[in-house]
């Protein structure tokens, strides 16, 4: 039976039953020619989990898929797309979809970081004054009425936004973050958006909305508060109305269409007051989807979160379940609120009662661990202020993370980590979101349920995914890196006696 081709049937029949993993695969050792013997030669694999595989009795681990496929006939793309359907049927097509996303805009959110450089408006804020009522049509009018208010809006001392504007209107938040990352007043931000109920298990449909408000709320320059409210899905597709979104700025108030393609721009004063206290109505039945975090705070909400912890994704390991006090006493430089930050700490963190770290799941990368051994710095924490740890305390360090069944190394290649993203969610629904740089210093804290539902998945569905690596890869790592550690303290002693000697000399 080993000697024969896996099946009887042709590529054309094969075809013709779907697109399933299993016998998209099929095709191809078809295609190759190689009877299961052969393939179980070449690969290793075993024959008889070759045909279950096949069969589509067994979903196997990703290093199964990925030394099928090297030894199959394939383009790089084609390997794309089969290892992407094994992935969706593996994880179910909710899940897939919602881990898709939120891996998406934890890479990609770091680059939405606004500078003065990317502000060239030039709109005639003029046409504006004295204006009572302007209508127009056509979403280029639209699009420049709205560039118009905002300029106006940006010049007052005190620029304060009200809106219900979607985030489907990608082009008016393009507009927002430009104009007023330039502007020195600064803009306060409310605003108010509907989201899909979604139950667990389900695709997410507001993945969306979630990216839209992180880009905002990243912009230093926005004082952003995002309020939501649930509608149920084929409700909200029903409700069309002539003129259903607003803003609402100092001066003027905006009615938008619902396909943004025309808009109405009024300055009487009693519309704008009527707007406003609509805004009221919806805040109140609203709830605020994401807090953001000043730097001043944020050694206060990791300490006040520590209590909570449960899992992080983040460039470098999380190595708070390690730190003592007399390495935190050494490492806490000169940086404000200092003594504070020792009291808080030390609250939450040595005299409160032991967490049950068993719990505990932290996913980084590998180049994230490397740095940490060659530096003794952490990229991804407030500790970017603080004194670089030494060979000692970071050999400590990671001889304990060693001995942590919670660790887990991430393939970089499948799941790009920005060096400062951070992503820690909380036992309590809340998820804190951090990107910490000289240049970015952003942190936030989500608390919308179905949102923090699908990180959650996510988190606990990254260790059968395929994107990280195996234990045995982890313990090498770590031994790789204290070697390096040991070997590099060798070196500096031998220079530091050598200069010495230079000196005395």
């Amino acid at each position: 039976m080993a000697g024969k081709r896996i099946s009887g049937k042709t590529t054309k029949q094969i075809a013709a039953q779907g697109d399933t993993f299993a016998e998209d695969l099929t095709r191809y050792i078809e295609k190759s020619g190689m009877t299961i013997q052969k393939l179980s030669a070449v690969t290793g694999l075993g024959r008889t989990a070759i045909q279950h595989t096949i069969a589509g009795k067994l979903v196997p681990a990703k290093n199964f898929i990925d030394r099928l496929c090297a030894a199959l006939p394939m383009t790089p793309e084609q390997r794309d797309e089969l290892t992407e359907r094994y992935a969706r049927e593996k994880a179910g097509e909710a899940a897939y979809y919602n881990r898709s996303r939120i891996k998406h805009i934890i890479e990609t959110l770091p680059q939405y970081r606004i500078s003065d450089s990317i502000t060239g408006i030039s709109v005639d804020v003029d046409s504006l004054k004295d204006c009572t009522i302007k209508s127009v049509s056509g979403l280029v009018n639209v699009n420049n009425l709205m560039r118009t208010a905002l300029l106006k809006e940006s010049s007052l001392p005190s620029p304060k936004l009200i809106t219900a504007i979607p985030f489907e209107y990608t082009v008016f938040f393009e507009m927002l973050l430009q104009i007023f990352s330039a502007s020195r007043a600064g803009l306060r931000l409310e605003h108010y958006f509907r989201m899909y109920t979604c139950a667990r298990g389900e695709k997410n449909v507001n993945m969306d909305t979630l990216q839209g408000a992180l880009k905002i709320a990243i912009c230093a320059a926005i004082d952003y508060s995002p309020y939501y409210h649930y509608v149920d899905r084929e409700a909200g597709e029903c409700l069309l109305t002539a003129y259903p979104y607003f803003m609402i700025s100092s001066d003027f108030s905006i009615l938008v269409s619902s396909d943004f393609s025309s808009a109405l721009l009024i300055g009487d004063k009693e519309l704008r007051a009527e707007l406003i206290r609509h805004s009221e109505r919806i805040k109140s039945r609203s709830s605020l989807m994401i807090t953001r975090v000043g730097q001043a705070e944020m050694f206060g909400v990791f300490a006040n979160c520590s209590p909570y912890f449960c899992s992080s994704i983040e460039y470098q390991p999380c190595l708070t379940a390690y730190v003592s006090e007399d390495i935190l006493q050494r490492r806490l430089g000169d940086v404000p609120h200092r003594e504070d930050i020792l009291r808080t700490v030390k609250e939450k963190f040595f005299e409160a009662p032991k967490q049950d770290t068993s719990r505990y799941k932290n996913y980084f990368t590998k180049e994230g661990l490397i740095s940490f051994a060659k530096t003794g710095k952490m990229t991804n924490m407030p500790g970017s202020l603080l004194t670089p740890m030494s060979c000692e305390e970071r050999i400590y360090f990671l001889e304990s993370m060693k001995a942590d069944s919670g660790s887990y190394i991430m393939l970089s290649e499948d799941f790009a980590v920005p060096s400062f993203m951070q992503v820690i969610c909380l036992t309590n629904r809340t998820i804190i979101i951090s990107c910490l740089t000289e240049e970015i210093k952003f942190c936030c804290l989500l608390t919308e349920p179905g949102l923090c539902g699908a990180f959650e998945d996510l988190i606990d569905s990254l260790g059968d995914s395929g994107l990280t690596e195996n234990v045995g890869i982890f313990s090498a790592v770590i031994d790789s890196c204290i070697e390096m550690i040991k070997r590099s303290d060798v070196e500096n002693c031998a220079e530091g006696s050598a200069l010495e000697t230079e000196l005395d000399a």
